[in-house]
């Protein structure tokens, strides 16, 4: 049923409609009795309250006349939205609750360490864990909006930025911060020399691990487990190009597809990727094993929110068409980036060579976090959205445990 015909069958029921009570039947008369855009109507009103009450019977009782004056409510604006415009404040100025957060001990609860001053406690932590364990913690400060879009389908507007589940805060998902450095790594990789790539290639596995399909079939090839010579060039083909994001040239891919040698074909990988890479039954180093990454990524948390507008133009019209709303953290804003790294699968190794590979790992993580901060984090990056200035960083190691230290970074 139509609205106009809905309130003519309630002026059959009521027809100086005084027994009006449901929010519905009020839209619907304002709908019926008012024009858009008609604000003098309203305007009448603050001198003649008999006639507000008239018209809107559900008044009567403890109203604000201030409430009509122009500029209180947007809705206003539009003479059918008063009735919503009005219950809608009545409605949360009887329920209003302000709810407030202290960002800190949602940190604290995340095991985050909020302030250098009290860094003492990552270092406790570190203490506990394993032979050369480290710390990184990093204060940084946005230098753009940061934008990621949460999965929130029921929201205000259409790009809500991703919160913390409970508290509801926003928030760069320790996953994210894996990623976003991880595709670091694959950058710094392409750009570093022939002698480096084999060494930031396994910093790359030990501290993201690996679990593609690509690397479960190299693994059973290199144990003995599988003979297909083919299905082994295709697997180390696309670990190379997709895993590692390697630039690889056509003759390199020509070159391998066509050696039908075994141990030449490793021999030449092995140059390429790692001379680790070999074949072994019971040996076979971690790096080409399925296993998980050393590395832990903790969450970031964020305590200001703002809105970002995108306004596609019109090329002809050269004007805005249908402006994209974002939620996002303003520029800024501070946050903190902390990485516990745990060698949890060095037990069995030598301490000469495990120093060593924890040495390499943390010379390319702080390497990776440099090369970041200034190719931003979340969506919209190429807007220069993301991007970040680091204010303090630091990383904590065992008391007795000596590495070269990252230049620029304080050891804690």
């Amino acid at each position: 049923m139509s609205n106009i015909k809905t309130f003519e069958a309630l002026q059959e029921i009521d027809k100086d409609l005084k027994k009006l009570r449901t929010i519905n039947e009020y839209i619907v008369f304002c709908e019926y009795t008012f024009k858009p855009k008609n604000y003098e109507k309203v305007l009448q009103y603050n001198l003649n309250r008999e006639g507000l009450i008239k018209d809107f019977p559900f008044l009567k009782d403890n109203f604000d006349v201030d409430f009509l004056k122009k500029g209180q409510v947007k809705n206003l604006d539009t003479t059918k939205d008063f009735p919503l415009a009005f219950l809608k404040e009545k409605i949360l100025k009887k329920n209003n609750k302000k709810f407030s957060f202290n960002i800190s001990q949602i940190q604290k609860i995340s095991g985050i360490i909020a302030d250098k001053n009290n860094i003492k406690d990552l270092k406790d932590l570190i203490e506990k864990l394993s032979k050369y364990s480290f710390a990184v913690w990093i204060k940084f400060e946005l230098l753009g909006p940061y934008f990621s879009r949460d999965d929130d389908e029921f929201y205000i507007i259409q790009n809500p930025i991703i919160k913390e589940t409970v508290f509801k805060v926003p928030m760069v998902r320790g996953s994210s911060w894996k990623g976003a450095l991880a595709g670091a790594f694959k950058r710094l990789l392409n750009n570093s020399d022939n002698s480096e790539k084999s060494k930031i290639i396994e910093s790359y596995l030990r501290i993201f691990g690996a679990g593609s399909e690509s690397i479960k079939e190299i693994e059973n090839y290199l144990k003995e487990k599988s003979n297909s010579l083919e299905d082994f060039k295709d697997n180390i083909l696309e670990f190379m190009l997709f895993e590692l994001g390697m630039k690889v040239k056509k003759e390199d891919i020509d070159e391998i597809r066509n050696e039908k040698n075994e141990l030449k074909l490793i021999q030449k990988l092995g140059s390429k990727i790692s001379n680790k890479l070999e074949k072994s039954q019971s040996n076979l180093p971690i790096e080409f094993q399925t296993h998980k990454g050393r590395a832990i990524f903790y969450p970031t948390y964020f305590e200001r929110i703002s809105l970002e507008i995108i306004n596609p133009h019109n090329r002809r019209k050269r004007a805005g068409t249908v402006p994209i709303h974002y939620e996002v953290v303003p520029s800024g804003t501070e946050g903190i980036l902390q990485i516990v790294y745990i060698p949890f699968d060095g037990v069995l190794k030598k301490d000469d060579e495990l120093k060593k590979e924890v040495e390499q790992d943390l010379k390319w993580l702080c390497e990776a976090i440099k090369n970041l901060k200034d190719e931003g984090i979340g969506a919209k990056t190429k807007l220069g959205w993301g991007r970040f200035k680091i204010k303090e960083k630091c990383f904590c190691l065992k008391e007795n445990e000596i590495f070269q230290i990252c230049e620029g970074w304080e050891k804690c």
